[in-house]
């Protein structure tokens, strides 16, 4: 196992440990005092220690080699190991959100005291402590990312707890109903916010910019590579990212140096940023004075919007010039860049445009 997945499992373990701790102390404490507050807080660290059951499994699986039938390695456990702790998150606040509302309708008179207080000021403080070891250990796993949020998360909702038992203690107020209803709709927010990013995650986002931009840095940093487009970087995993990518060279190089170019441009990504990179080389034709001045046309509309345009070529037997632009926001406005970019390249050569649009 190594030693990022040993690290994960063994922060998992530990966290495991001190949620089954804290989730019978609470428990104890809610059932001695009558609080539905107290014992739905128990039941989220109940619930957390259950799931962390669940992500230590799935953290060591995810650290297997690929093989046959998975030849991109197990990454994503990862990622689906945050999604179960996200989808256990979810319904113990909804459980505790329907408890809060009973206790509401239906008061309890619940009595407070110093092992109640005790015990949740403890749990404040352990929780706390939960959430600073894993966001120190985490090292770009989204898992021990989740569980630090959540310890967060749990620490904020025991402190609403005890700041709700001291207030009900020394005025009156009978707030545990209300505060269960809190304590439910932090958890939930929360849970909803784990699941909306493991989903995209498992959908296929966009990748990180930072990393987009090292990636193409390093193509264009080779000599006669004229351009690059269509990054494309898969995500199996925080360890296995595989990648592809278009870069352009003079179409009077051999196709033995585009050859050696393309290897030397896999190498250095694979050295600097660890993602296996496949390249696709695309010939541009300088000696066409037509697709020169398109070209220029093109980028002269397209630079105001921050898009940029590739694979230009005209078919004269069809009448067609086809090409591609390349949208940099989603809410870029597709249909005015298309309209503007026909409209440059008809008014120099009156052939049907087509004009493919990626937000690669």
């Amino acid at each position: 196992m190594e030693k990022r997945t040993k690290n994960a499992v063994i922060t998992l373990a530990v966290g495991l440990v001190l949620n089954i701790l804290l989730g019978v102390a609470k428990l104890t404490a809610g059932i001695l005092s009558r609080s539905a507050s107290v014992t739905s807080d128990a039941l989220n660290n109940i619930s957390d220690a259950a799931v962390s059951i669940v992500t230590v499994f799935a953290t060591a699986l995810a650290a297997r080699r690929a093989d046959h039938d998975h030849p991109f390695g197990h990454g994503r456990y990862e990622y689906i190991a945050t999604f179960v702790v996200g989808a256990g998150i979810l319904a113990v606040g909804v459980e505790v959100f329907s408890s809060g509302i009973k206790r509401i309708i239906q008061p309890v008179t619940v009595d407070y005291g110093l092992l109640v207080m005790i015990t949740l000021g403890a749990a404040v403080a352990v929780k706390t402590f939960m959430a600073v070891l894993y966001f120190t250990r985490a090292r770009g796993n989204d898992t021990l990312k989740a569980a630090a949020f959540d310890s967060v998360s749990d620490a904020a909702v025991t402190t609403v707890v005890l700041c709700c038992a001291i207030a009900q203690k020394y005025t009156g107020a009978n707030i545990d109903g209300y505060a269960s209803v809190v304590v439910a709709v932090v958890i939930v927010v929360f849970a909803v916010n784990i699941l909306r990013t493991t989903v995209s995650r498992l959908l296929g986002e966009r990748p990180d910019s930072a990393l987009y931009d090292e990636v193409r840095d390093i193509i264009l940093s080779f000599d006669k590579v004229s351009s690059v487009h269509d990054i494309i970087i898969n995500d199996y995993g925080a360890a296995t990212k595989i990648a592809e990518a278009d870069a352009e060279f003079p179409s009077d190089m051999s196709f033995v140096d585009v050859h050696a170019v393309c290897d030397g441009i896999e190498r250095a990504v694979y050295e600097k940023t660890g993602i296996r990179l496949s390249v696709h080389a695309d010939p541009i034709m300088d000696g066409d004075e037509r697709l020169k001045d398109l070209r220029r046309r093109v980028a002269e509309v397209l630079d105001s919007y921050g898009a940029t345009a590739h694979d230009i070529s005209i078919n004269d037997q069809a009448e067609l010039v086809e090409l591609d632009i390349r949208l940099p926001l989603a809410h870029s406005p597709e249909a005015e860049i298309t309209a503007q970019v026909k409209a440059s390249i008809t008014a120099v050569l009156p052939y049907t445009v087509n004009v493919n649009v990626d937000y690669i």
